[in-house]
């Protein structure tokens, strides 16, 4: 799995989808009860065999899989964006969570929103069809309420990708390269979206 997690994150970067610094990837285990997840600090293009972690899904004061102690020392490991994926976990079917600063859909979610809209409408024939609304979000760095409203957009098993006010997407799919095209659909619809508005001067 982790050469499968490699190899989408020098995709991202590869494609311009991203900075190497600025995303992290995790996929749910067989078990159900985890999953795996990049390491904080972890360039996307140079994923290696120490550059994910296991953590468990359902962690509360009392990690239920492993002793306190090392479950403190896989928090401070994951990623800072892992109370975000293991909420998505807890509360859908999700079996991959794909997050990137895609500058376009970045730019997007600050405009729509200093134009009072909650979503990125998009105006391309294939975001029509496959998106056909991208939720804006927010919440700081993986704190409890950008996890609470992460889940919550996509409770309904219809949306899979949204994104967070300023900072980034969040795709989920059945598996990696799902998860990959999603993403790669919201920025392109994002882009094509800035671009007929700064050619009509909408913002």
């Amino acid at each position: 799995m982790r050469q499968k997690i490699s190899a989408i994150g020098k995709k991202l970067v590869e494609s311009g989808l991203v900075e190497a610094n600025f995303g992290n990837i995790s996929v749910r285990s067989g078990s159900g009860n985890s999953f795996i997840i990049t390491k904080t600090k972890t360039a996307l293009d140079e994923i290696d065999e120490g550059g994910v972690i296991e953590v468990p899904i359902f962690n509360d004061e009392a990690d239920t899989m492993t002793e306190p102690a090392v479950a403190a020392a896989i928090e401070k490991t994951a990623s800072s964006e892992t109370p975000v994926h293991r909420r998505i976990y807890r509360e859908t079917n999700a079996k991959v969570i794909l997050h990137a600063h895609c500058p376009y859909s970045v730019v997007m979610s600050l405009l729509e929103f200093e134009a009072g809209n909650d979503a990125v409408i998009p105006v391309d024939s294939e975001g029509k069809l496959f998106l056909k609304e991208i939720p804006i979000i927010s919440g700081g760095i993986g704190s409890a309420e950008l996890a609470e409203n992460a889940a919550a957009a996509f409770k309904n098993g219809e949306t899979k990708g949204v994104i967070i006010l300023g900072h980034g997407t969040i795709a989920i799919g059945d598996n990696l390269e799902d998860a990959y095209h999603i993403t790669a659909q919201l920025e392109h619809s994002a882009k094509i979206k800035y671009m007929y508005a700064k050619a009509k001067n909408l913002f």
